[in-house]
């Protein structure tokens, strides 16, 4: 093919993790997301770890994933050695969890995508115009933080949570403190939703797109054991490498996920797709209210997806935080030495599949799947309709092409960081 133009980006800006991109306009439009950002070998440095160690070594992943990093293993640890925590157990690490969801949206949203969408090329110049659109920002980013700090221990990286239970519990008062904070930035989480619900997608990246989320275990939770597509088909997480296959390109060191040899999309818009009507309180009112910008065709939804969310995991953490009464209890400690253990979560990002094999107290092989793994081969393709699309309409500015393309990449809110992963030496 004769290229007449390409859009090369070789770092892209906002985004977690070293990534760019790179488009060719001639007879046809090709588009690919060249991941730099060096290999990580944290499947190969767990291995003859004992599990309690390997389960230390997940967090260190990514930054902004540490949470579901920890818990996911955790899990998958517990089904291997057939572990089953208490009911308290699953609710503050459910609580947990939600926290890493709300400050890791705000985070995105804030610091990543709004800056695009009101013309600014960084949140540090947005501020200076929008000020309380940045406080509403970083009151969320750092109640989610708040509460993975109470929780886990520290805000990166936690230890607290460990295999069959947790280090040191909270206790009543952090609770209070959590639900006191929770009531403050409701408001916040509310008008986050409210900026998203002003403005219309591009029509370039429409198309039928695959959603695959978890069927949750209760109500719309971030843990279960079966994977839904919107396509009607489900699978047990134990199958998962017979229905996500991941390939290997010769521009990026991260792996590319596809589901029935196709592309497809997991997160905070594909959750809403599969899950909404699991959804309550104020945040099914507002998915109601402006249910138009629920678009499963439209990669752009995501921001508002996640916008939802804020909303839904504040309250919930608000209900839990109220609720809960902690109890002093001990850990859950195994009877069993030995077996496989599969486990998958919703990170903020989408699917975070883990799996381990345990001898003897020792893991011996452990494999993880990561939402941006999965749904780069979705955002190649959403990176080439956007570019062919505006092209097509006769926009021929190089730079305005470009940054559109960079908008509907930075909309999956990819972690490159998590990508990147090998198992094989």
């Amino acid at each position: 093919m004769k290229v007449e133009r390409q859009i090369r980006n070789d770092h892209l800006a906002r985004i977690e993790g070293k990534a760019g991109v790179v488009v060719e306009i001639g007879e046809e439009v090709k588009a690919k997301i060249t991941v730099t950002e060096g290999p990580r070998f944290f499947e190969m440095i767990t291995r003859n770890k004992h599990y309690e160690d390997a389960a230390a070594i997940c967090p260190r992943i990514c930054s902004f994933c540490s949470i579901p990093h920890k818990l996911t293993p955790l899990e998958a640890i517990e089904n291997a050695l057939e572990i089953e925590v208490t009911e308290q157990t699953k609710q503050l690490r459910n609580m947990l969890y939600f926290g890493n969801m709300v400050e890791s949206h705000a985070l995105h949203l804030y610091l990543f995508a709004i800056p695009d969408y009101l013309g600014f090329p960084d949140a540090f110049s947005m501020a200076k115009e929008y000020p309380d659109l940045m406080k509403n920002g970083m009151e969320l980013k750092n109640f989610g933080a708040m509460v993975q700090n109470i929780l886990g221990g520290r805000e990166i990286h936690p230890e607290n949570a460990v295999v069959g239970g947790f280090g040191k519990l909270p206790n009543q008062q952090d609770m209070e403190n959590i639900k006191k904070a929770a009531e403050k930035v409701k408001e916040a989480a509310i008008a986050t939703v409210d900026f998203f619900a002003e403005y219309e997608y591009p029509s370039y990246v429409n198309m039928p797109r695959n959603h695959l989320a978890i069927k949750p275990y209760e109500g719309y939770g971030v843990y279960g054991e079966e994977i839904v597509a919107s396509d009607g088909f489900s699978f047990h997480v134990s199958s998962y490498k017979e229905h996500i296959k991941e390939e290997v390109v010769p521009y990026s060191f991260a792996k590319m996920g596809k589901y029935k040899d196709s592309p497809f999309m997991v997160g905070a818009l594909s959750r809403l797709v599969l899950n909404k009507d699991l959804m309550d309180g104020t945040a099914k009112e507002l998915v109601t209210s402006y249910e138009k910008f629920l678009k499963a065709e439209n990669s752009f939804a995501n921001n508002f997806s996640q916008a939802i969310e804020i909303v839904y995991f504040t309250e919930k953490i608000m209900e839990m935080a109220e609720n809960i009464k902690i109890k002093e209890e001990k850990r859950v400690m195994p009877e069993k030495h030995d077996g496989k253990g599969y486990a998958v979560t919703e990170a903020p990002r989408g699917l975070l599949i883990y799996e381990v094999d345990i001898q003897n107290d020792i893991v011996k092989y452990m494999n993880v799947i990561t939402p941006t793994a999965m749904f780069l081969p979705m955002m190649e393709l959403d990176a080439k309709k956007m570019a062919e699309g505006m092209w097509n309409d006769g926009y021929k500015d190089i730079d305005l092409v470009g940054k559109k393309v960079e908008m509907v990449i930075r909309a999956y809110d990819p972690c490159i960081s998590c990508s990147v992963h090998v198992i094989k030496l």
